[in-house]
Formats: structure tokens, C-alpha cells, sequence
């Protein structure tokens, strides 16, 4: 088909130039509502991630403070535990010593010869002190091999033997040291 341009030339060129206004604007009005709404939809997407970060944050807050509360509470039963340990140590330390006297009594007692006597003892942190009487000198060196002899008693020694006497009878006074081994 043949077509004829009956517009003047000038006008011709004005209506050209206005429908490629015309399109260019559309072009750039399309561009500009694309681009708006990807923006949009970039947006919301963000937003929705924020949100669900946020929420994630709050939640991952909420379960460090309940593990906090459960390291206090472990920290704390961890302090019981070791004062319950030292009463327990303190108990049995207790229960150790308290055999001890009676093991030393009745090893002195063993070994004590038969006309000898203890008038005092005294132990202190392991050591022991004691002072007595005898009708012989042989007693007492007796008493003191004895005492060597028992495996409680570590270095045995001999502070002061003295000869008296009571009323008519000549009696030994004596003074020992010694260690305890428990």
C-alpha cells in the first residue's frame, strides 16, 4: 500500500518529534515503574530478613541469658561442691586423729614393763612427751627399747632419769620425747 504524506514537511517533523517525546516518556515512565517496584520488592524482601533477624536475635538473647542463669548456677553448685569437700577432708582428717589416742595409749600401755608407771603425757602435732616412774633403772631402759621396738613411735630418746625416793622406797623419775608415725 502506498502512503501519502499530505502534512507540510514542518509539521511532519514536529509530530515525529513528538510521538518520540511521547515514547521516550513512556520509556522513561515504564523504566522509572519498573525500577520502583523492583525496588519495592527489594525492600520488602529486607525488610522481611530484618524482621526474621531480629526475631532470631531476640531469641538467640533470650537463650544466652538462660545459659548465663545455668553457668551461675554450675559455678555455684561447683562452690558448694568444694566447701562440702573440705567439711568431708576436715570429717575424715577428724575421724583419723581421733584413733590416734587411743593408739597411743594402748601402745604405751604394751609396752610399759609391769613396776613402771606414766605420771603425765602430753602430744602435740606429732610429738610426744612423757614422764614417769620406775622402781629399776632397767625398767625404764626397757620401757624405752620397747617404745623403739613399736612401729608408732620414731626416735625415742631420753630427756632426764633421776634417782629419788618415796617414803623408803627408791624410786626412778624419768622424762621422754619422741614422734608419733600415724
Amino acid at each position: 500500500m502506498i502512503e501519502i504524506n499530505l502534512l507540510t514537511p514542518h509539521r511532519s517533523k514536529k509530530i515525529k518529534r513528538k510521538v518520540e517525546i511521547q515514547s521516550q516518556l513512556i520509556i522513561v515512565v515504564v523504566v522509572c515503574v519498573i525500577t520502583l517496584v523492583i525496588c519495592g520488592l527489594v525492600w520488602s524482601q529486607l525488610n522481611e530478613k530484618v524482621t526474621v533477624l531480629q526475631s532470631e536475635a531476640s531469641g538467640l538473647s533470650s537463650e544466652l541469658d538462660q545459659l548465663k542463669m545455668k553457668v551461675a548456677e554450675v559455678k555455684n553448685y561447683e562452690r558448694d561442691k568444694k566447701v562440702v569437700q573440705e567439711r568431708i577432708k576436715v570429717i575424715d582428717q577428724l575421724r583419723k586423729n581421733q584413733s590416734v589416742p587411743v593408739h597411743l595409749l594402748d601402745e604405751i600401755s604394751k609396752s610399759l614393763p609391769s613396776r613402771a608407771w606414766i605420771v603425765s603425757l602430753s602430744e602435740q602435732r606429732g610429738k610426744i612427751e612423757l614422764s614417769g616412774k620406775a622402781i629399776t633403772n632397767n625398767e625404764i631402759v626397757e620401757f624405752i627399747d620397747n617404745l623403739k621396738r613399736s612401729s608408732f613411735f620414731k626416735n625415742v630418746q631420753i630427756l632426764e632419769s633421776r634417782r629419788g625416793s618415796e617414803g623408803e622406797i627408791p624410786i626412778y623419775s624419768f622424762r621422754l620425747k619422741g614422734l608419733i608415725l600415724s
